[in-house]
């Protein structure tokens, strides 16, 4: 008598998912490698192998077992979702793009599939298209994480908090791709002058690494361009050297137009740009460092 029934590839598939959604890789693997012994040309068998190889590091192993499994099930939506992440973790945008958008043509009411794409739109620095997006993952299914963490993003770009942001950190540590998305929005809001909202993004990763001096002195940093005392210098910042020559060159416009109609305004404008190119140069510094001491970096 048999003591170990032959099972059937999905209840294979079923022990070897559940194995995997609770971390349990080395278990996992055991069972892959006696499943994929019964059962080598099963397309969910494989779809697993290329999920446990993904989370475990080997992706281009991960990307050869996605495509040996679509080349003989093209329709199969796990594969092709997987598939999607690995080309977004690859910076591969377009392709990830491509393949969201043939998901979400087959299944139009999927809110995950949404808040992905939202996601994605985040990574491209389409902010708007991405906040409509995560508006409509949101409205499709109210209970998706990862529509929440979109919806929340677009909040925290624009300045708004609600009772569930206390959340944000807490879900994103569930959804990776929402990290990496966080770090590149930080440097897009940066380089488009805004601050404020790429400190509140940064205050959320450091939520979930609050023993990284690195993001410490990032959410510092943002902390000191976004004070109010910093805003007479945004132009400074917000354009570097080109927005210093422009300050050079109309003070030479502004004090020779002025020396021509009223000359005895000429010492005090003077004085002023004077002690703003100081202000400038000194006060940052200042500010920073202060910060720092208060952080304690």
């Amino acid at each position: 008598m048999n003591d170990h029934p032959v099972l059937s590839p999905r209840e294979l598939s079923a022990r070897l998912l559940g194995l995997i959604e609770r971390k349990r890789y080395a278990q996992a693997g055991d069972v892959l490698a006696e499943a994929l012994a019964q059962y080598p040309d099963d397309s969910d068998l494989l779809y697993g192998s290329a999920l446990l190889d993904y989370l475990t590091d080997r992706r281009a192993t991960a990307r050869a077992t996605l495509h040996s499994v679509l080349s003989r099930a093209p329709d199969h939506v796990a594969a092709r979702s997987l598939l999607a992440t690995l080309y977004q973790d690859s910076e591969e945008l377009p392709a990830a793009e491509a393949m969201l958008l043939d998901l979400l043509k087959e299944y139009p009411e999927s809110g995950h599939l949404y808040a992905r794409y939202a996601m994605l739109m985040y990574r491209t620095m389409h902010l708007d298209k991405a906040q409509a997006l995560a508006h409509e993952a949101l409205r499709l299914d109210p209970d998706d994480e990862l529509a929440l963490i979109a919806c929340m993003m677009g909040d925290l770009i624009e300045g708004r908090r609600g009772a569930e942001q206390e959340r944000l950190s807490v879900m994103m540590s569930r959804h990776p791709e929402s990290l990496s998305t966080a770090r590149m929005l930080i440097t897009h809001l940066l380089h488009r002058g805004k601050y404020g909202a790429a400190k509140r993004i940064a205050i959320e990763l450091l939520k979930l690494y609050p023993d990284s001096r690195e993001i410490l002195a990032l959410v510092v940093d943002l902390d000191a361009l976004s004070h109010w005392s910093m805003l007479p210098l945004w132009p400074l910042n917000r354009w570097g050297w080109g927005a210093s020559v422009g300050l050079w060159v109309l003070t030479l416009l502004v004090i020779n137009g002025v020396g021509r109609v009223a000359p005895d305004a000429v010492a005090p404008l003077s004085i002023g740009l004077i002690a703003y190119c100081v202000y400038s140069w000194i006060f940052p510094s200042l500010l920073k460092r202060w910060l720092k001491r208060r952080a304690g970096i």
